[in-house]
């Protein structure tokens, strides 16, 4: 069963997956909201996230920033079919479009993001350094890409969240990223790091 659901966490799937969709969302609003905080969002930017799971972080900057428009990737058709009921009238007006992808294998050519964030979804990258080359070059010059980490399960210790802190500074400076700010917060369950750079 534990394994089961750490399956779940890591790639949500039917019934269980839309659970565990829905406590991500309540666990990880307070990380969320500091991490769309950290980005510095103007009318007309165009956003992408990383593991929207089921929705909650497009939803709120499309309420915030009604100007902007939110691309998301994730692993999960599961939970495409929830951030899509989420947003549903953001996608009807192509505020809002889902892919279904790993980041790590993701790149769409024509498109460039002001800002690009993730929560709670680097560790789940297969390969971490051909995702931050691809974050590279979809990311505008000057625009901002913000890793939020928070520990969890045996991973939950403020020690791995400074060790993340890192190992993610260590990797978008190979990466070419500039201007690599690292901050920590203790939100409960541990404490948790956010990685803020720019191209």
């Amino acid at each position: 069963m534990t394994f089961s659901l750490q399956k779940q966490f890591r790639q949500p799937k039917g019934i269980l997956g839309w659970m565990v969709g829905k406590v991500m969302e309540i666990d990880n609003r307070k990380i969320n909201k500091w991490s769309i905080n950290k980005m510095p969002i103007r009318r007309g930017d165009h956003i992408l996230e990383i593991g929207y799971g089921p929705g909650y972080c497009i939803q709120k900057i499309i309420q915030k920033y009604p100007g902007c428009t939110v691309d998301g990737v994730d692993i999960s058709s599961t939970m495409k079919e929830a951030a899509g009921q989420k947003n549903k009238d953001a996608i009807k007006k192509e505020k809002v479009h889902l892919f279904v992808h790993d980041i790590s294998e993701f790149q769409l050519e024509d498109k460039q993001y002001d800002h690009i964030f993730s929560v709670n979804n680097y560790p789940l990258w297969s390969d971490t350094d051909k995702a931050l080359s691809h974050l590279y070059h979809m990311l505008k010059p000057g625009g901002t890409l913000v890793i939020t980490v928070q520990p969890r399960g045996e991973e939950e210790k403020d020690s791995r969240a400074r060790g993340y802190g890192r190992e993610i500074s260590e990797r978008l400076t190979s990466a070419g990223f500039k201007n690599i700010e690292t901050s920590y917060k203790k939100i409960r369950p541990s404490l948790t790091v956010l990685v803020k750079c720019e191209k």
